[in-house]
């Protein structure tokens, strides 16, 4: 009968109650002192209070009963379950399951089942809201309570839960429990005190959940977008727990945005937006939405991590991509699915979850297994005991742990250090001389392989040199996204402990050194129109930059991946809601010169600000120049031209490609800033600005002007987005029923009215503009308004043009053949290009370059280099 035995670690957490609340649920959930163990407990809690008035909340109790139960299953001394419990100083639960295939594999997948990690949210309350407090509220607390599977408490004190607890001047309320169900009970909760105690309407929207990151968009900014101006709050269901229950989507299909507001014109208006977005995202209601799906195969022992540690990380993924992910849910299947409105966004998805992966290091030992005894088993459990990620395995085919790569390289040094006066593997071999192979399997992105191996596999010989080509390395294809790398050590006969020391050294030294190749990288979005200026003639520019610091350099025309999905096209791609840019420029290096690439960032956002001066370096004798246009947008004709796009912001990448020019467009209502509107630059060589501009203006809508003679006072008290009955009567119903906005230009003093105020209304239909310019002049008359002037608008949102006249052609002896390491222009100023460590920071310019020409956030004015920060770029997709 075969015999195996799994060793792994759970995170234990607990929440320790010592404190009266105003208010408690009664789930159930609180354990009193005759449940909980005192040595759990921390110090200062035990001391300031009776163990008595001590309840706790822990993921315990149902491991426990779970344990119990397949031990009873089991039915023998052969399929066995240990649990170690956590210590004080020690917060994992150590699960040790002995006996047959099945058993083992059963017994860990319910265990896995049954555990959870517990914690709590907080809400403050207003003095106001907490003197609303009635019966009412207090029974649907309750009732939230029960139905959620949580407690929920009212107190004075402010507590962590952990032991800190202080009385508060504010009062809170505490949903606690499982973490997967706190975030859907904090949403009931929240929206029960808007309705009974702050006196807001509420609506909600229903909407399966995987189209809820489609409608958000990357971070979830339309949903930002769309209550930055009103006075609406959104509540969004958790996608936290999409690999830890698969089952939850299927049971909870339609899920509900809830919207909540004390004006139900704001709360109407809001949910309008809403409803049109989702109208184009959700392939129920639009022929034109597209779902494009991928799946990615990965092991059972790697994808129970991720699910285990890795959730937020998951999360961050959907929210930046604006993707949905699930664990398949098929017998046998062991898949991970990624669903997404556009290719680009599926691939970066998928991409960044197999990164996730490739954090899971495996270290095999592989031998004939001996005898099993407890004492062999109790040193097994105190080798990964204080370790959180690592799963070990042994079996007749020898022994393997996996885990994290951090835990792995202090699992091999502890080893190497343990083996000189520990004899575990000579009692296992006894006195036979047989086979033992150490071997550690890493994983890589599939496109970083080249990288890795070098030309020729040039990286890997000189690392086999460096080591004796004692060890050996081998590559092998896992899945669409990444490859296997295998090292392996060979241990001879003799004194096992010395050559297994030896062995495990050797692997270390072969992992550091592998690691050390892994690709650094950094991505980054830099307009197209400087692309050609910045590599320079034949590649010199960026070539120079290249050598200089050892690294790879890659201009790319789109961002997007190099893997499209069947069917899709990229250049189509929709921008929804939001203006975002693809990253199109690669900074890539080895992990050992990863120092470099903010250097090279730093000098390539120089040559980025000599083309916006005009101070690029020449080809063939001609500088390039670029020119700028300035075009005056409304803040009324943004949202006009947002929705007459269908919230598709890909028209502003149509026009830059059309006319090859990099326009500064808002990437949301917030660029405004408050503001009426904004000043948008564009840049390109020749007329192309020009042309640019006059093409941008011919989709701005129409305009009508009214101007009131008023004093200042009286207008804004009466007529201003900031008085509520003006917002109700006017500029809400002219949004959702007319289809018209408007905007308050500042006042201006004529000689013969004194102060005026003009309000400049807009619209794309012609009738319905006329009905708001009439319906508001009335509205204006009844409040003895008198209008001085009422015309269509003359509006010119192009305000400047600047052109620079193209320079002379030089001869080709005197043309500019210096070195692209050294200034194009005589001056007493250093040469951006040279590095930054020798000559500090370039000097201020008094012409500021655009500060949005990058989408890495720099700030060029600092008289220090950046330091690198390894958050920044990417260790080998990591």
């Amino acid at each position: 009968m075969d015999s195996n035995l799994v060793i792994f670690s759970l995170e234990y957490t607990y929440l320790v109650k010592s404190q009266q609340s105003i208010f408690e649920s009664k789930t159930g959930l609180w354990q009193d002192h005759s449940e909980w163990s005192a040595a759990l407990i921390p110090y200062n809690t035990l001391d300031k209070n009776q163990h008595e008035d001590i309840r706790v909340i822990d993921n315990m109790s149902r491991l426990r009963g779970t344990v119990m139960t397949l031990n009873h299953n089991g039915m023998g001394d052969i399929n066995h379950i240990k649990l170690v419990e956590p210590q004080l100083n020690n917060q994992l639960i150590t699960i040790s399951i002995n006996g047959n295939e099945t058993f083992v594999n059963n017994s860990r997948s319910e265990i896995l089942k049954s555990f959870n990690t517990v914690g709590y949210k907080k809400l403050a309350l207003t003095p106001g809201e907490l003197k609303a407090i009635g019966t009412n509220f207090l029974q649907r607390l309750d009732s939230i309570a029960l139905r959620q599977g949580v407690e929920i408490m009212i107190s004075e004190y402010e507590s962590n839960f952990s032991g800190q607890c202080m009385k508060s001047d504010t009062t809170f309320i505490y949903v606690l429990g499982d973490k997967n169900k706190l975030s859907s009970a904090e949403t009931n909760v929240r929206v029960l005190v808007d309705s009974l105690l702050d006196g807001c309407f509420i609506d909600r929207i229903s909407v399966p959940l995987p189209v809820i990151p489609y409608v958000g968009g990357a971070g979830l900014t339309n949903f930002t977008e769309l209550t930055r101006e009103s006075r609406v709050r959104v509540y969004l269901p958790s996608m936290n727990n999409s690999l830890s229950s698969p089952e939850f989507l299927q049971n909870n299909g339609e899920m509900s945005i809830w919207l909540t507001s004390k004006r139900i014109a704001e709360l109407s208006s809001t949910k309008k937006v809403l409803s049109d977005l989702l109208s184009l995202v959700d392939p129920r209601e639009s022929t034109t939405a597209k779902t494009f799906t991928q799946e990615i195969e990965i092991s059972k022992e790697k994808l129970d991590l991720i699910t285990l540690y890795h959730e937020s990380d998951v999360c961050s993924i959907m929210l930046k991509h604006g993707t949905y992910v699930q664990k398949s849910s098929g017998i046998g299947k062991q898949t991970i699915i990624v669903q997404g409105q556009t290719p680009s966004s599926v691939q970066e998805s998928a991409a960044d979850l197999s990164s996730l992966s490739c954090q899971l290091y495996h270290l095999e030992l592989i031998f004939p297994r001996g005898p099993s005894s407890a004492d062999l088993e109790y040193y097994l459990i105190n080798l990964i005991n204080h370790k959180r990620t690592c799963v070990l395995t042994y079996n007749e085919h020898g022994m393997s742990i996996l885990a994290a790569k951090k835990e792995i390289h202090s699992l091999l040094k502890e080893l190497v250090t343990e083996l000189k006066n520990n004899h575990f593997f000579s009692k296992i071999f006894g006195e036979k001389d047989l086979e033992l192979n150490l071997a550690l399997n890493m994983e890589l992105a599939n496109e970083q392989k080249d990288f890795l191996s070098g030309k020729k596999n040039g990286k890997i010989i000189k690392i086999l040199n460096q080591l004796g080509n004692v060890p050996t390395i081998e590559f092998s294809r896992l899945n669409n996204y990444n490859f296997a790398i295998r090292s392996g050590v060979r241990v001879g006969t003799g004194n096992r402990n010395k050559q297994m020391g030896t062995a495990f050294d050797l692997l270390i030294r072969t992992m550091n050194l592998i690691e050390m190749e892994y690709p650094a990288e950094l991505q980054f979005h830099i307009p197209e129109v400087f692309h050609k200026s910045l590599i320079g003639n034949g590649g010199s520019i960026i070539q120079a930059i290249m050598k200089k610091y050892n690294v790879f350099i890659k201009f790319s025309r789109t961002g997007g991946s190099e893997l499209p999905l069947e069917g899709s096209d990229s250049d189509s791609e929709n921008i929804i809601f939001s203006f975002k840019r693809s990253n199109n420029v690669l900074i890539k290096c080895p992990m050992k010169n990863s120092k470099h690439i903010m250097f090279v960032k730093y000098e390539i956002d120089q040559l980025v600000q000599q083309c916006c001066q005009n101070k690029s370096l020449s080809f063939n004798g001609i500088s390039v120049i670029y020119n700028t246009a300035k075009f005056r947008l409304l803040k009324s004709h943004y949202l006009l031209l947002t929705r007459k796009m269908n919230f598709n912001m890909r028209f502003v990448s149509d026009l830059e490609n059309e006319f090859s020019t990099f326009i500064d467009f808002p990437k949301s209502i917030d660029a405004f800033e408050g503001q009426n509107s904004v000043i948008i630059t564009i840049k390109g060589n020749d007329s192309k600005p020009r042309c640019c501009a006059e093409k941008m203006a011919e989709y701005l809508p129409r305009s009508f002007e009214i101007e009131i003679p008023c004093t200042t006072e009286r207008f804004d008290n009466i007529i201003s987005p900031r008085n509520q009955d003006f917002k109700d009567n006017i500029i809400i119903p002219f949004r959702l029923l007319l289809q018209t906005e408007f905007i308050i230009e500042p006042p201006s003093l004529k000689q013969d009215s004194g102060l005026s105020h003009k309000i400049i209304l807009s619209s794309y239909d012609q009738h319905e503009l006329a009905t708001a310019v009439s319906e508001l002049t009335q509205y204006l008359r009844e409040l003895d308004f008198m209008i001085l002037e009422k015309q269509e608008a003359n509006l010119n949102p192009i305000i400047s043009i600047d052109e620079v006249a193209p320079a002379t052609k030089l001869s080709p002896n005197k043309a500019n053949s210096r070195s692209p390491q050294k200034s194009p222009q005589r001056s007493p100023q250093r040469s951006s290009l040279r590095s930054p460590t020798k000559n500090g920071s370039p000097r201020k310019s008094g012409n500021k370059p655009l500060g949005v020409i990058t989408n890495h956030q720099n700030d060029l004015s600092r008289k220090k280099i950046p330091r690198l920060n390894p958050t920044e770029f990417k260790k080998g997709l990591f």
